[in-house]
């Protein structure tokens, strides 16, 4: 059976309380309360220009488009363009039965030179006291009123002729001769696609950056070539269910190679000259009601409340807040404290 010596426990209780008490005052160095100074990335705030690049779709139009449609019903006796080709302004391209017109036409004609005959006789008689001036009356109104109906079967022939009313270039042709054709019937359409209009909309915000003769690039599915036009024309109001307003821009097309219909991807740089301070997304601390950054001054963080206006993807322009030169903290946001000894690496922009 082994008894516990309390004489020699006794003695060693000194030599223990001695040791740790040494061990205390080791660990309390010259070091103890030394403030930790925390490295970060970060960089050097410079003035740039807005260039910005925003990216719509739109749509290719012709120039000048209609569906050739007749006025009246009738059959078509000739046609005279060819699918696809180029047409002048006035060049008939479907004529339609008229030979009851004509022969109408030309009944008219016959009573109005016998009307005329008539008409100078009593102009003479009249000279002379021979007839009253209701006879002449009478005789000039008939002339007149002959006249006016040549006039109207003129028009009504002139609907039998399909003429072109302006350049362009004549679609595919639906119908064939000796077709009977009505006011319903397409017989083919007109484009002039020189130059082409594209046709897109922006938000209401970016009215103030819009102007006529603006330069917009854009392409077209199918093809690498980058295409230019310029703004000519907004619409007089803002779309009420988008909020967007939309915009008309002329492209010259001398070889053809734009469709109409096409869909096309519109490139926009709406603030081409506008100098601001632009800062890394990642850079922002949000708030409730604001947004945060942190920046280096006299070797300590500090937090500085930012207004911000446009983004890209990756930036932030700074409206309010930051000045040029000053030292943005781009990481360790999580760690940083007011007031904090910081050491900033100055990252290449």
């Amino acid at each position: 059976m082994r008894v516990f010596n309390w004489a020699v426990f006794l003695a060693f209780v000194p030599v223990l309380l001695l040791s740790c008490s040494k061990g205390i005052k080791k660990s309390s160095g010259p070091g103890e309360g030394r403030a930790v100074v925390l490295t970060v990335d970060g960089q050097i705030l410079k003035k740039t220009n807005l260039d910005i690049i925003y990216t719509y779709t739109g749509t290719l139009m012709a120039n000048e488009e209609i569906d050739i449609r007749p006025e009246i019903s009738a059959k078509v006796t000739g046609i005279f363009f060819k699918e696809g080709s180029n047409v002048s302004k006035g060049a008939i391209l479907v004529k339609m039965f008229d030979k009851d017109l004509q022969a109408q036409l030309r009944s008219n004609q016959l009573q109005i030179e016998l009307a005329k005959k008539e008409l100078d006789r009593k102009n003479e008689l009249y000279q002379f006291k021979g007839i009253s001036k209701e006879e002449l009356d009478i005789s000039e109104n008939n002339y007149n009123t002959l006249k006016a109906t040549q006039d109207l079967i003129k028009a009504q022939i002139s609907k039998t002729e399909l003429r072109a009313p302006f350049n362009g270039t004549a679609g595919l042709r639906m119908v064939s001769e000796g077709a009977f054709v009505s006011s319903t019937t397409i017989i083919t359409s007109l484009q002039q696609i020189d130059p082409v209009k594209i046709d897109f909309s922006v938000p209401e915000k970016f009215i103030p950056n819009l102007a006529k003769d603006m330069e917009i690039d854009f392409t077209i599915n199918g093809r690498e070539e980058h295409y230019t036009a310029k703004i000519y024309a907004l619409e007089s109001k803002i779309d009420a269910s988008t909020r967007s307003i939309r915009i008309r821009a002329l492209c010259p097309n001398p070889n053809k190679a734009l469709y109409p219909g096409a869909f096309a991807k519109i490139n926009l740089k709406l603030f081409p000259d506008k100098p601001c301070i632009m800062i890394p997304a990642r850079a922002t601390v949000p708030l409730l009601d604001s947004e945060q950054v942190y920046v280096l001054r006299n070797g300590k963080a500090r937090a500085v409340d930012i207004k911000t206006g446009y983004r890209t993807g990756s930036e932030i322009e700074i409206t309010e807040g930051l000045a040029e030169n000053d030292t943005l903290v781009t990481t360790g946001l999580l760690q940083i404290k007011e007031g904090m000894p910081i050491r900033v690496r100055i990252q290449n922009q």
